[in-house]
């Protein structure tokens, strides 16, 4: 229970969270080989000789909690993709894709290991309070709320949260892509020009078009963002390059 928390605290590279609590689901996985993958800690891909296990996998491709959610807006369809051969098909491209992104996070994180990376309490404090007040303002929750969630969750006090938190492999990783990857992204005042009259139609508002001046703040945003997404993307591919991975399933 306790890392549900922290990784809902945490804003990372390849995910961002989304609510504070999460439901945990009930029952066996729908495909029985999964159970049955899970049950013995199956090991479905190396990187590196690290090992990824089954157990990982089904917690990060969340099939079950899928499945229930789908089920409560169409049990029938739920049932379809639980039963029938191309709804497990679907279901195993799920778990393919998140053992795809499972890989690419142990790749950061050694390459965050064998980085010069290092982050002082000071740094690690300062990110900890950002993400805190973020998720109070995001769930309007108070301070008494967040210490309620956090006993809930089987710690003690938010000292010792934080603590965990604070050593999540997830802050390191994130200050190397800003530093490795992202530093020295920029966007050209010829840039957002060429975008501007790109999409100067689409942009226009109730049929007017508005100017450069007012959309150059969006535009440089949007821009950047597509820089970093392409950055991290080539980043991660060189990784992959260089890396030793076999994948088990």
């Amino acid at each position: 229970m306790k890392k549900i928390l922290v990784s809902l605290l945490l804003i990372t590279v390849l995910m961002v969270p989304t609510a504070v609590m999460a439901q945990q689901m009930n029952g066996e996985p729908a495909d029985p080989s999964l159970s049955k993958n899970l049950n013995a800690n199956k090991v479905v891909a190396t990187v590196n000789g690290e090992k990824i296990t089954s157990q990982q996998l089904a917690k990060q491709a969340k099939v079950n909690q899928i499945l229930q959610q789908v089920s409560q807006v169409d049990q029938q369809l739920a049932q379809i993709l639980a039963s029938s051969e191309a709804g497990n098909s679907v279901l195993k491209k799920l778990q393919q894709a998140k053992l795809d992104s499972l890989i690419d996070n142990v790749l950061l994180e050694q390459a965050a290991e064998e980085s010069d990376i290092n982050l002082t309490q000071a740094e690690k404090d300062k990110i900890y309070q950002q993400q805190k007040s973020a998720i109070l303002k995001k769930n309007q929750m108070d301070e008494k709320q967040f210490l309620s969630i956090l006993k809930q969750q089987g710690y003690k006090n938010e000292a010792a949260y934080k603590k965990e938190f604070t050593n999540n492999p997830q802050i390191k990783i994130n200050k190397l892509i800003e530093e490795k990857v992202l530093a020295d992204i920029k966007v050209s005042e010829k840039e957002l020009q060429q975008a501007y009259d790109k999409n100067k139609e689409a942009l226009a508002q109730n049929g007017k078009d508005t100017s450069f001046k007012e959309l150059k703040p969006r535009l440089k945003k949007m821009l950047k963002q597509q820089k970093q997404s392409k950055a991290i993307n080539q980043y991660l591919a060189k990784l992959r390059e260089d890396a030793k991975i076999e994948k088990n399933i």
